[in-house]
This record gives structure tokens, sequence and C-alpha cells, in this order.
């Protein structure tokens, strides 16, 4: 796909009820093969086609997207604290800190330990001989 359809296009189709299974796993790889991930979830959820389904669980956990992963358990119902866990590990070593904070949570885990000299959850550190720099 060369161009994704515009977003009222996309919209009316999910809207449509006699939008077939099948329709939908054409346009939900249609979005897949352009990256457009949260929009071929979309039509795979709509159509229920498994395997799309599994395609963008797979991406997900690939690449330590903890809020792809989300929409995909909430959708389906499920519990999958090792997934959670699988995420976190794999943003952990994308250095996706804030995805592996997230995902650790959801897994009930304490955020794993970054490799970095940015800890999770903290900001950006301040350049040295600036400690004035929020009162100025």
């Amino acid at each position: 796909m060369n161009k994704v359809l515009p977003f009222l296009k996309k919209k009316k189709l999910l809207d449509d009820v006699a939008l077939s299974p099948a329709e939908c796993r054409t346009y939900g790889y249609l979005f897949l093969e352009a990256g457009w991930l949260a929009d071929a979830l979309d039509f795979f959820l709509k159509g229920e086609v498994a395997e799309g389904l599994a395609e963008i669980e797979a991406r997900a956990l690939d690449s330590g997207d903890a809020f792809l992963l989300e929409r995909l358990l909430q959708a389906q119902g499920r519990q999958a604290p090792e997934l959670w866990e699988q995420v976190a590990a794999r943003a952990l070593a994308l250095e996706k800190f804030t995805m592996a904070q997230w995902a650790s949570e959801r897994a009930g885990k304490d955020a794993p330990e970054a490799k970095s000299d940015r800890g999770l959850g903290q900001g950006a550190q301040r350049p040295a001989g600036d400690s004035n720099a929020d009162h100025a």
C-alpha cells in the first residue's frame, strides 16, 4: 500500500457492520505492510483474524512496544504476565526505558535496571554547572 487510507475512510470501514472478515484481513495486512501496526490491529480485531493478531503480537514483542501489546491483550481479554516480561526485556535491550518500566509494572515486577547513565523514570540530567537553571 503506497498510501494508507485517510482517517475518515478507515473509520467508515471499521464502523461498517457488513465489512467481512476477509476484507478486514486484506485491510489489516495492507496497514501491516505499511508499518501502521495500530491500524492493522483495528482491522484484525474487527475481523477476528487470528494470524494477523499473532503477527501484531510478535511485532510488539520484537519492537518492545508495550502500548501495542496492551491494546491487543485488552481487546482479547487476556492476562499474560509472561508476555509483559518479554516485552519489558526487549524494550530494555532497545533502550526504551519508559516502555520497559511500564511493561514490568504490568508484569507485576519491579522496573528493570537501566544500563545507561539515565535511570528509569528520571528526567534528563542537568548539564554540569547548570545548578540554578530553574531559579533564573
